[in-house]
C-alpha cells in the first residue's frame, strides 16, 4: 500500500495545482490578518475564520478538483488495461487515492493554520499553539471524509475535468448555502449533512478553548439540539465515508473492466 501511496503521490507532483493550493493556504491568512487588525479583532477570531471560510468552504472544492485529478488520469491516459497486469485490486487503487486526498486535506488545513499563526505574531497575541495545530489536523480529516460523496460523484460520472470542476462548485455553494440556513432546515437535516455538523461541532469545541463572540449563537444551537455530540458526528461521518468508499470502488472496477 505504501508503494502504491508514493505511486499516486507521484502522479500528482507533476500537477502545478498541487502546489498551487498549498500556496493558497499559505496566502489566504494574510488579507484575512489585515483586515481583521484593522478592526482590532483577536487572534482567536482570525482562526475561526481561517477554519470557516479556509477550510470548511473552499477546501472541499479543492479536493473534489484533485479527486478528478487522481481518478480521471487513468482513463485519460488508456493506462485501465495496465492496471490488470499487476495483483493491485480496484479496492487498493480507490483506498490509496482516498488516503492522498485525506492527506493533502491535512496538510492543507495545517499550513493554513501555520500561516495564521505567523501572521498572529505580528499583528496579535498568540495562544494554545499546539492545540490550533492539532484542532486544524482533526479538521483537515473530517473536511476529507465529508467530501468522499463528492468522490463518488465523480467517479459515478467520469466525464471531463470541466464537469468534475461544476461539480465540485455546486458542492461547495450547497455547502455554503446549507451552513448559513441551519436553523431553517430541519433538525434531522442538519445533523446529517456533513459539513454543517463538522460546523457546529467545531465550533462548540473551539468555545471551550478560544475567545468567541457569537456565544449567544451557540447557545441557541444547543438549546434547539442542532450540535452533534462527538459520537453521533462519527458514526454520521463513518456511515457517509463507508457507503461513498464502497460505492466509488464497485464504480472504478466497473470502468476499469
Amino acid at each position: 500500500m505504501l508503494d502504491l501511496l508514493l505511486c499516486e503521490f507521484q502522479k500528482l507532483k507533476r500537477k502545478k495545482f498541487i502546489q498551487l493550493t498549498i500556496g493558497a493556504a499559505v496566502l489566504f491568512p494574510i488579507p484575512i490578518t489585515i483586515l481583521m487588525a484593522r478592526d482590532s479583532q483577536t487572534f482567536d477570531q482570525l482562526f475561526r475564520a481561517g477554519i470557516l471560510f479556509g477550510d470548511l468552504l473552499f477546501l472541499p472544492c479543492v479536493l473534489g478538483v484533485i479527486a478528478s485529478m487522481l481518478f480521471l488520469m487513468e482513463r485519460d491516459n488508456d493506462t485501465f488495461k495496465n492496471l490488470r497486469t499487476i495483483p493491485i485490486t480496484s479496492s487498493q487503487m480507490v483506498i490509496a487515492k482516498c488516503i492522498v486526498l485525506l492527506l493533502l486535506s491535512i496538510a492543507f488545513c495545517i499550513s493554513s493554520t501555520v500561516a495564521s499563526i505567523l501572521c498572529g505574531f505580528v499583528f496579535f497575541g498568540v495562544t494554545d499553539i499546539l492545540f490550533k495545530v492539532l484542532f486544524s489536523a482533526v479538521y483537515g480529516l473530517l473536511i476529507a471524509i465529508s467530501a468522499l460523496p463528492l468522490v463518488l460523484l465523480i467517479v459515478f460520472f467520469s466525464r471531463s475535468y470541466i464537469f468534475s470542476i461544476m461539480l465540485c462548485v455546486f458542492y461547495s455553494v450547497f455547502n455554503l448555502l446549507s451552513t448559513f440556513s441551519m436553523t431553517a432546515l430541519p433538525k434531522w437535516l442538519v445533523l446529517t449533512l456533513p459539513t454543517p455538523s463538522i460546523m457546529l461541532w467545531g465550533t462548540q469545541q473551539m468555545s471551550s478553548r478560544t475567545a468567541i463572540n457569537d456565544t449567544e449563537d451557540l447557545q441557541n444551537f444547543i438549546q434547539m439540539g442542532l450540535i452533534p455530540s462527538t459520537p453521533q458526528l462519527i458514526i454520521t461521518l463513518g456511515v457517509i465515508g463507508v457507503v461513498s468508499l464502497l460505492l466509488a470502488v464497485y464504480l472504478y472496477k466497473k470502468r476499469s473492466e
